[in-house]
C-alpha cells in the first residue's frame, strides 16, 4: 500500500478538505461527493473508470468510477500514485510539499514536454514530476 508521509497539519487540511468537499470542489467534480464521503479520501486525479485519492493519514486508494469492482483498493504502484499526487497538487497546492523534490544534479524531462503537460497522461520517464536524474533507472 501506498502512503506518503504527512505532517498534523497537513493532515488536518485533507480532514478538511474532505469535509468540505460538498461545498467547495468545483461543479464539475461534485458528483464524486458519495465516493469521498464514503471512503474518506481527498480526489487526486479522476481517470476513465477510477479515481486516485489521498486519506488524511497519507493512504494513497482508488475507487472505481464505473462498477468495475466495489468499495476501496490500495495503490501500491508508484507508477499510478505519483503522478496522481502530482495531479492533486495542481488543483490543491498545499499538496506539492509532498511530492519529492528536485535533486541536485536532476534535469528537466524531455519525455513529456510539452505533449505529456495534460492532466491524465502519465509520463514513464519522470512520473509528471517533470525532471529526472540522469542514470536512475
Amino acid at each position: 500500500m501506498a502512503r506518503v508521509a504527512v505532517s498534523p497539519e497537513i493532515s488536518v487540511w485533507i480532514a478538511g478538505r474532505i469535509a468540505g468537499f460538498p461545498s467547495e470542489a468545483p461543479k464539475q467534480l461534485r458528483w464524486e461527493e458519495s465516493y469521498v464521503a464514503e471512503f474518506s479520501a481527498l480526489p487526486l486525479h479522476l481517470g476513465w473508470f477510477e479515481t486516485i485519492a489521498i486519506r488524511p493519514d497519507g493512504e494513497i486508494v482508488r475507487w472505481s468510477t464505473e462498477g468495475e469492482y466495489p468499495g476501496v483498493r490500495p495503490v501500491e504502484d508508484r507508477f499510478y500514485w505519483l503522478p496522481a499526487l502530482v495531479d492533486g497538487s495542481r488543483r490543491y497546492t498545499e499538496l506539492a510539499v509532498l511530492l519529492p523534490q528536485r535533486p541536485a544534479g536532476a534535469v528537466d524531462c524531455l519525455s513529456c514536454r510539452p505533449v505529456f503537460g495534460e492532466p491524465g497522461i502519465i509520463c514513464g520517464d519522470c512520473l509528471n514530476l517533470g525532471w529526472v536524474v540522469p542514470g536512475d533507472e
